[in-house]
């Protein structure tokens, strides 16, 4: 029966995705594969075994979004630096073979889920329930509302995001396998225990946010075995969840000692923020209304878009009613989290325990609180939280399935949840459809956009994706979509201001720091007219004279608009000021974006070759698949006559950006060295020869 109704589950997962694997590669992040942005991809397995040899795992990204805010997180994660070379080795630009990765992993997932809320309700249920077909109807219904679910489809739909669901498969089997083994009574053998742990640095090493899967398991493990053992006392609980963790427990620390020892560790986030008075305003104002925003897109999912971090209504002082209610939500929730985990004997704690402590575990890492993040929010975060509170609801609704002779009540149930999969699944189809191209899907943006600088933002990108066209019809389109950009945008400006001199001192600290303020939102605006400026009429001196007004307060700019901003002063060979905004923001961010200047400044403005190298060094160190780096050493090293060197960088250059003049360059230079050795060998053999 169990295996029926699985089977069941999975065929209309499959059927609801189907139509979605075709796909075509969109205009967005996607691009990151396409244009092999951070990795490169390898031509063959060889060239992988290459990438590896020369360029390392260790490979640093930065994770930031120039509309989204000021904040800025320096990333590194081998593991899925390897896996994504592999992948990408294996798919190349196929665009269905992601889609069919991302889905296999869901159908995947989708199984997990189900296995594991079997195991659930077979524990929770009474034994006369055990063969009942409510409760695979059950089981089943519960992993649809999580497998269909309208948040989870940009996870899904979104091909960049395949890393993220293959970790959250692997701390699925985890927690499946922690369920099993729950409740025996037989002592867990010490090898399992030590696979445990090896299998965990996996996704640990993969994707950072599996760091929560040790925390969640650890008091599940504690409420189920204090609800089901009265007599030992709060310690005993404690320990005995403590020696079942230990081996996820030992992970998380390899992890940390790791995070603590590398730069990442200093780049986490910009300097501005840690003042104390903004870490608190982050806490108590700031995350709870980004855990209503959250709340509000599981319970009623009905304004979804890729912006979903600029839909958040975060008010404009810091007592107002919709903070202090957020306030109250979030914190009377922890609460009373807090009282259940004391009281968990008790029935209610439990299940209050057991349903929403998983959950808001596996949301932590995006509610800000213990750092801040570039994106405030994103659909694509509540994949796995949803999950958790999937699986932590199970044991309430399990436990209260009524005996067949009740069956007003079971069929009543089934009948409501029946409503809410067919509401949320025909919801989350429609959201299929805005994914479908990239005309689409920043149409579907368009229509959601909270400002005008979003609006423009997409009308921006639709403009271009028009441009691109052959079609006269649709460039004249492209052409309007950005003039009528270019207007939203002259007119924000103005209104900002109004804004800026009407609120800008009644903003808290923590909205200032994030960059979402009047005054930033200007120099956001400026870049993207600028940026829109340059792409219709290529007039460099006009985008450089709308930029430099809102660039006197660098700490609020973001690094591309950084990287704007010094293109366009090395432009009109303004070297006081790109040197000037360099040593500023050299403090603050380690990036190719300012590496490079700088050792093009001292090359050029001081003459200081030896510096110049040691800061395209620093950035082939943590950024060696950069392709600016590469081709910055490439050319650094010709300039001074470093055979070698430029040999070196050379070919991987060629490799990294399959370039064949490169990689000839690489050859002819390899040749005359070769040449010039083996005429040394000549020579030296010659002198050898005794004279007759």
């Amino acid at each position: 029966m169990a295996t029926l109704f699985c089977f069941l589950t999975l065929t209309i997962v499959s059927i609801f995705f189907a139509h979605t694997l075709n796909y075509p590669w969109k205009h967005f992040d996607e691009q990151i594969i396409f244009n092999e942005t951070i990795l490169p991809i390898p031509a063959s397995f060889t060239q992988l075994l290459e990438y590896i040899k020369y360029f390392g795992l260790n490979n640093h990204f930065e994770a930031s979004n120039p509309f989204y805010s000021t904040i800025s997180n320096l990333r590194c994660d081998p593991i899925n630096t390897l896996v994504t070379l592999f992948v990408y080795c294996l798919f190349k630009k196929n665009a269905f073979s992601y889609h069919f990765l991302s889905f296999s992993l869901h159908l995947l997932n989708t199984l997990l889920l189900y296995m594991t809320l079997n195991k659930v309700s077979e524990t929770q249920c009474s034994s006369s329930l055990k063969k009942s077909k409510i409760r695979y109807l059950l089981v089943s219904f519960l992993t649809l509302l999580w497998a269909l679910h309208p948040v989870n489809i940009e996870s899904i739909l979104f091909t960049a995001n395949w890393a993220a669901i293959l970790t959250y498969t692997l701390c699925l089997i985890l927690v499946f396998y922690f369920v099993n083994w729950i409740d025996s009574d037989s002592k867990e053998n010490p090898w399992s225990r030590i696979l445990v742990f090896i299998f965990f640095l996996f996704p640990l090493f993969n994707s950072e946010y599996s760091i929560t899967v040790p925390l969640i398991l650890f008091f599940y493990i504690y409420a189920i075995h204090s609800f089901h053992n009265p007599h030992d006392t709060v310690l005993q609980s404690l320990n005995t969840a403590f020696k079942k963790a230990l081996p996820l427990l030992i992970a998380l620390v390899v992890y940390v000692g790791y995070f603590l020892s590398s730069v990442i560790r200093g780049n986490i986030f910009t300097p501005e923020i840690t003042p104390i008075s903004i870490t608190l305003e982050r806490i108590f104002w700031l995350s709870p209304q980004i855990f209503f925003h959250f709340i509000k897109l599981i319970v009623s999912p009905l304004r979804l878009s890729i912006d979903q971090t600029m839909i958040i209504d975060f008010s404009k002082t810091l007592f107002s009613f919709h903070s202090i209610c957020s306030f109250i939500f979030m914190y009377s929730f922890i609460l009373l989290l807090c009282l259940s985990f004391f009281f968990i004997r008790k029935r209610f704690c439990f299940y209050f325990f057991t349903a929403f402590a998983p959950f808001f575990i596996a949301l932590l890492p995006f509610l800000h609180i213990f750092s801040p993040t570039y994106c405030l929010i994103s659909e694509r975060y509540l994949y796995f939280s949803l999950l958790m509170l999937i699986f932590g609801l199970s044991h309430f609704l399990f436990s209260n399935i009524t005996t067949d002779k009740d069956r007003f009540w079971n069929h009543s149930k089934i009948f409501i949840m029946f409503l809410v999969l067919l509401t949320l699944s025909i919801r989350a189809y429609i959201r299929t459809l805005d994914w479908k191209d990239s005309s689409t899907l920043f149409v579907s943006a368009l229509r959601e956009a909270p400002n005008d600088l979003f609006k423009s933002l997409r009308l921006q990108m639709l403009g271009s994706l028009l441009l691109s066209s052959n079609s006269e019809k649709y460039k004249d389109k492209g052409n309007e979509y950005l003039i009528s950009g270019i207007e939203i945008l002259e007119n924000s400006l103005l209104k900002l201001e109004e804004e800026k001199q009407k609120y800008q001192n009644k903003i808290p600290k923590v909205i200032k720091a994030y960059g979402l303020d009047p005054k930033a939102m200007q120099a956001k605006t400026a870049y993207l007219l600028a940026l829109t400026k340059i792409g219709l009429e290529g007039n460099k001196e006009m985008a450089f004279e709308i930029l430099k007004p809102y660039m006197q307060d660098l700490s609020i700019i973001d690094t591309q608009v950084l990287d704007l901003y010094l293109g366009l002063l090395f432009a009109k060979n303004d070297l006081d000021e790109a040197e000037k905004t360099l040593n500023y923001s050299v403090k603050r961010k380690l990036t190719p974006v300012i590496l490079i200047p700088l050792a093009i400044l001292h090359k050029s403005k001081y003459n200081d070759f030896q510096k110049a190298e040691n800061y395209l060094k620093k950035s082939f160190k943590y950024f060696p698949y950069d392709t600016q780096t590469l081709f910055n050493l490439k050319q650094f090293y010709k300039e001074i006559n470093h055979s070698n060197q430029f040999a070196l960088f050379s070919y991987l250059y060629g490799i990294r950006t399959h370039s064949k003049e490169s990689l000839e360059d690489a050859y002819n230079v390899f040749i005359q060295l070769n040449n010039q050795v083996m005429a040394k060998k000549s020579k030296d053999n010659i002198k050898l020869v005794p004279e007759s």
